[in-house]
């Protein structure tokens, strides 16, 4: 499953002042206009849920799972959460230390040994927990869009792993890997003698009491469930089903938000685990700061939280974990980016942070994101140029805008201008900040043969920020091109 980095769209949207509830507890109110404000601009359809300690104090569901046969969501309706199946995976991994049959520090040879490469014999269980293993990811393997539609387990995702050598050597960096994930699903595998979809229904749906969570592919069938919906370039939808991932240790299984809610609670205690196997899980030991073993660590003002997000077309789900308030957070969307811009929007309300609610140009914006990032730049283009000529420009598609045309190399001249109206109207405190607008107007003087205007944009882009390396490099390329 890809990475959704817990981030929102950037939004120019209606501010609103910090939310308040007496201090004592998040405002369901506040929290039922942000979410009824995404659904009602189709940015989100799906299910949220908010708990204090364990106590739901808002829940819903908008959208429908099924358009073709118009079944809406519900609370119970499943999803498909990506990515958080790998908290799974870690929680899985963290039985089996508590039961004494393997330590982290062990090497992936004791356990897969048929492993083909020497680093087998230095990648710890650790490493392939925290992302620092080396392993890449399956999914980026030649063969895979061929061999996509016929995995229906681990064994037969090893073949591609196994064709794929470590990137560097084990514990030398930070590399999301969902390869890894699925080696960690096999050793679970070969350790329980189950299969991983078995042990997760004994291990840890059972002990948590989650009776709606399957890890199932997309063609069994599955009551309750919602199809993934991807936005078309006529601003249709239609269902992922020819696009989804299989599912496997990395991501893909399907759940509710209540049984999402029960695993969480189930962590709290010693269901699922000890607490020094949950600490140590929660706990970031490797390259990256920001993540712990299979969970995203971070604070918010000081308050510490947990979690992870899941994407992939049609599919995108947040769960977070707030360990010193008692906060649990749950969004689940069968829209791409449905869930986590509007998270990290809920998230401020539960800390009384300013938060925004969204326009039209904001769902117009963040629809032509989506249509840019799955390579339809054809379909997004006209949605920036109209929000960014309109009467009140919206000053990110100004720069999307501008930022498609020089990477794609088309259209150059009509960055120019929507870079420097970018300038003009962006904060001092924008992102991307205006020393980066000066550098890609430097990429467009430079793609247009106007070298002199491009080494003062690059050099206006370091008066500004001299950390920018993208705007040294060029410089320094200019400089040394005869």
């Amino acid at each position: 499953m890809k990475l959704l980095a817990i981030a929102a769209v950037a939004l120019l949207a209606l501010p609103v002042a910090a939310a308040t509830n007496g201090d004592t507890g998040p405002s369901r109110k506040n929290i039922e206009t942000l979410v009824s404000r995404y659904a009602d601009l189709d940015l989100f359809s799906g299910t949220v849920l908010v708990a204090d300690h364990g106590k739901v104090v808002y829940a819903d569901a908008f959208g429908e799972a099924n358009k073709d046969h118009r079944i809406p969501n519900r609370l119970n309706t499943s999803y498909n959460i990506g990515s958080i199946g790998k908290t799974f995976t870690a929680v899985a991994i963290m039985q089996l230390v508590d039961a004494g049959k393997l330590k982290l520090d062990d090497k992936l040879s004791r356990f897969l040994p048929e492993f083909p490469f020497p680093e087998k014999d230095t990648i710890t269980i650790q490493q392939l927990l925290n992302h620092s293993s080396g392993l890449g990811d399956y999914m980026e393997h030649e063969d895979y869009p061929r061999k996509m539609a016929g995995i229906e387990n681990i064994a037969d995702i090893l073949p591609l792993i196994y064709t794929q050598r470590p990137q560097f050597s084990p514990g030398e960096r930070f590399a999301y890997s969902n390869s890894g994930m699925v080696v960690l699903g096999a050793i679970v595998e070969k350790i329980s003698g189950l299969s991983y979809p078995e042990y997760l229904r004994l291990h840890i749906f059972a002990p948590a009491g989650m009776i709606d969570s399957r890890l199932t592919q997309e063609n069994d069938v599955l009551s309750n469930r919602s199809l993934g919906y991807v936005l078309t370039p006529n601003r249709g939808r239609v269902t992922n089903v020819r696009s989804i991932m299989p599912a496997s240790a990395d991501g893909g299984l399907h759940t509710t938000a209540p049984d999402l809610l029960r695993f969480d609670q189930a962590l709290y205690g010693t269901r699922l685990l000890n607490s020094n196997s949950r600490q140590r899980m929660f706990t970031p030991v490797g390259p990256a700061p920001f993540y712990g073993s299979g969970w995203f660590t971070k604070s918010i003002n000081g308050h510490r939280a947990v979690g992870h997000g899941g994407g992939a077309p049609g599919v995108n789900a947040e769960f977070r974990r707030y360990l010193d308030d008692g906060y649990t957070l749950i969004v689940l969307s069968n829209y791409d980016l449905g869930a986590t811009p509007l998270a990290e929007e809920i998230e401020k309300v539960l800390f009384n942070l300013p938060y925004a609610l969204p326009t039209q140009a904001d769902a117009d914006f963040a629809h032509a994101q989506q249509f840019a990032d799955s390579g339809q730049v054809g379909a997004a283009l006209p949605i920036l140029d109209r929000l960014a000529t309109a009467e009140k420009p919206h000053v990110m598609s100004l720069y999307m805008a501008a930022r498609l045309r020089i990477v794609g190399k088309t259209e150059v001249e009509k960055a120019l201008p929507a870079l420097t109206r970018y300038i003009e109207l962006a904060g001092a405190d924008a992102q991307p900040s205006i020393s980066a607008a000066w550098w890609r107007k430097g990429n467009a003087y430079e793609l247009l043969g106007r070298v002199a205007d491009a080494r003062k944009c690059y050099e206006t882009a370091l008066a500004l920020d001299p950390k920018n390396e993208e705007a040294q490099l060029a410089l320094t390329k200019l400089r040394d091109t005869p």
